[in-house]
Formats: C-alpha cells, sequence, structure tokens
C-alpha cells in the first residue's frame, strides 16, 4: 500500500515537471516570437528611413545638376555655382580687374568681362509737380516783384516727355562692385496749362529796374497792357494758357552697382547721378536714380540671361523758363518729379560672352511710362 502511495506521488510530480517545463517553453517560443516580430519591425522600420534619405538625397543631388545644367556661363553678372569648380585663368590684357578676380574664379566663381562699353536709349513720359514758381521781366528775376504777386501764377498739367541716348563705359573693379560713367543727349518736349491775374504797379517796377519810362510808358517798354489811373500799373491776366516747350541738351554722369547671386537667382543694387545742361533750363537739371533688382540667372535652349523684376525711384530737380507770348515775360517754374518710385519688368539676353542686349520697362502703381534698350560689349 504504502508503496502504491509512493508511485502515485512520484508520478504526480512528473506530470507536474512536465507541464511546468512545457509551459515554460511556451513561453519561450512566445517570446521568441515576439523578439523575432520587433526585429523585422525594426529592419522595415530601418529600411523605411534608408530609402526616404536616399530619394531626398537624390532629389538634393537632381535639383543640383538641373541648377548646373541650366547656369549661365556667359553672365554679365559675377555669380557662385551649386557645383565650384576651378576655373582657368583668361589669360587676356584686361586680366588685372577685376581685383582678387583670379583668386575668385580659382575657387570656382563665375565672372563677367572687367570692362564694357554699351548704347542705351531711354524714353520716358511723367508728370511733375511745381515746387516753386516766379516771374521774369525783361530777363531777369526780382524777389520784390516775386513776393509781391506770390500766388497769383498757377501752372497745371505739367507733364515732360524726352529721349535720351547715352554711351556707357563701366569696369567690374570688385567681383561684385561696378562703376560707370556715361555722356549722352536728350530731347524732349514740357506741356503745361497757366494761369495769371496780377497788377504790377509802375512805381514797384520802377524800384526793380524793369523797363523804362512813367506810367503807360513803362508797361509799353515791356509789352504789357497799362491800368490807370497814374501811377497806374501794368496788368496781366490769362487762364488756361497752352504752352509747349521743346527742349534739348547734353547729360553727363556716373553710377556703381553691387550685384552677386547664387545658382541661378541673382540680385543688384544700382544708384546713379546726372546732370543734364538743357536750353530752357535756368540751371542744369539735377537727376538721382536708385533702382533695385532681384531676377533669375541662366539658360533655356538659346536664351542665356537674365530676367528681374524691380523698383526704381526718380530724384530729379528742374528749374524751366516758360516765356509769355507777346510780352517781355517769363514764369520761372520750380519743378520735381510727381511719381518718383516705379516698378521694373527687364531681360537681358547675353548672345556671347561679350554681346549682350537689355530691355526693361515699368508696370502698375505709377504714372510714369518708361522704356529702355541697350546693346553692350565687353572685353
Amino acid at each position: 500500500m504504502n508503496g502504491l502511495v509512493r508511485y502515485s506521488t512520484v508520478l504526480l510530480l512528473l506530470q507536474s515537471a512536465a507541464a511546468l517545463a512545457q509551459n515554460e517553453q511556451a513561453q519561450q517560443t512566445k517570446q521568441i516570437k515576439q523578439s523575432t516580430e520587433e526585429v523585422a519591425q525594426d529592419a522595415k522600420q530601418l529600411s523605411q528611413c534608408q530609402a526616404y534619405c536616399q530619394s531626398q538625397k537624390s532629389t538634393d543631388n537632381s535639383y543640383e545638376v538641373q541648377v548646373e545644367q541650366r547656369q549661365n556661363s556667359v553672365s554679365s553678372i559675377g555669380y557662385e555655382p551649386v557645383n565650384k569648380k576651378a576655373l582657368p585663368p583668361r589669360n587676356r590684357w584686361s586680366d588685372f580687374l577685376p581685383i582678387w578676380g583670379k583668386e575668385a574664379r580659382e575657387e570656382g566663381y563665375l565672372l563677367p568681362l572687367p570692362f564694357g562699353i554699351s548704347v542705351v536709349g531711354l524714353t520716358q513720359k511723367q508728370p511733375f509737380t511745381v515746387s516753386k514758381i516766379g516771374l521774369a521781366l525783361d530777363g531777369k528775376e526780382d524777389d520784390k516783384i516775386n513776393d509781391f504777386i506770390d500766388g497769383s501764377i498757377t501752372a497745371k498739367n505739367l507733364e515732360v516727355s524726352d529721349t535720351t541716348f547715352n554711351l556707357r563705359f563701366d569696369a567690374w573693379i570688385l567681383p561684385f562692385w561696378n562703376i560707370y560713367g556715361l555722356v549722352g543727349r536728350t530731347e524732349g518736349k514740357a506741356e503745361l496749362e497757366l494761369d495769371f491775374d496780377f497788377d504790377l504797379p509802375t512805381p514797384l517796377l520802377i524800384v526793380s529796374g524793369v523797363g523804362s519810362g512813367l506810367n503807360a510808358n513803362r508797361c509799353a517798354s515791356i509789352n504789357l497792357p497799362y491800368k490807370g489811373p497814374a501811377p497806374g500799373a501794368c496788368h496781366v491776366n490769362a487762364t488756361d494758357v497752352p504752352t509747349s516747350l521743346s527742349f534739348n541738351g547734353t547729360v553727363l554722369g556716373y553710377g556703381t552697382t553691387v550685384a552677386g547671386g547664387y545658382g541661378d537667382f541673382f540680385g543688384m543694387f544700382d544708384v546713379n547721378y546726372s546732370e543734364a545742361d538743357i536750353n530752357i533750363a535756368v540751371e542744369k537739371t539735377q537727376q538721382t536714380v536708385y533702382s533695385a533688382r532681384l531676377g533669375w540667372n541662366g539658360a533655356v535652349g538659346i536664351f542665356q540671361g537674365q530676367i528681374w523684376v524691380g523698383a526704381m525711384k526718380q530724384d530729379i530737380e528742374q528749374v524751366i523758363n516758360v516765356k509769355i507770348p507777346s510780352t517781355d515775360l517769363a514764369v520761372v517754374i520750380d519743378q520735381h518729379t510727381s511719381s518718383p518710385v516705379n516698378y521694373l519688368l527687364g531681360a537681358q539676353w547675353n548672345i556671347t560672352e561679350e554681346w549682350a542686349v537689355i530691355a526693361e520697362t515699368n508696370f502698375a502703381f505709377s504714372d510714369r511710362q518708361q522704356f529702355m534698350m541697350q546693346i553692350g560689349y565687353r572685353f
């Protein structure tokens, strides 16, 4: 009996041990399966990450290749390519400019030929605002007379149109800095309407030394009607007198440009100053022009060049002399631009490394109408 009990106990222990071993094996199998699934998931994620990173790298490389393929090798603006490669010296007599140009080319920067000469044609039409208006009698202005008639003369609808041709010479002093000078000829027309209604007392004319004689004779000497009684006054009256003045003259000026780019984009800022000695002006017309441009610089098909948008500000100060018909009087008008700021749209075609053609016009938000053409040669 005791032997049977011991046998049953041993059998029970063996069954329990077998069950425990089977359970542990099942747990181990489950853990191995989970570990295998985790490793597979990690491997999948790693593969996806590698594929994404590779695709991004391929995309970046593709963009750089595309930019490199369309870069403008004959650009008239210095710029940094996306893939810089050392460039050999040009071995030209003009290689002494720009300063640091040799080093820049060795670093892979593409630079234009240093010197340029161009012919520029500009036509524009714009309104002007009168800053000050006065009267010149017998060929001269007098402060006493102008103070007396202050506000009695009005100039309306003042508009100036002109066409200018310039010869321009420029040089790149540094890879990003250009200077230039220009000389030219301008022709145009100033149109306006004049209103005036005032009397000039003859004693005032005598004190100012204008005309000769007394009373009516003083007015007759400067071709003005007399208004009595003595000593009387010279009467001036007219409304909406249309006036058109043709003018011409020479232009001298100078300016500077800062420009550069990366890949197929570029930017530039330009400022120039010029003086025009025109025949209807009391003194030389002074003009300062500021402009900025941003655009694309590259090559598509046969086109190699730049396309840009920009903005320009013109500060023009001018004093003109308007003769009043059938009298010895002239109206002296100090004027400035009514719409100094306008926006630009332009393009340059680099036909070769030496030859280029530029066209530029204005658009939107300005009363100025402007168009410019330029053909240039670099050496």
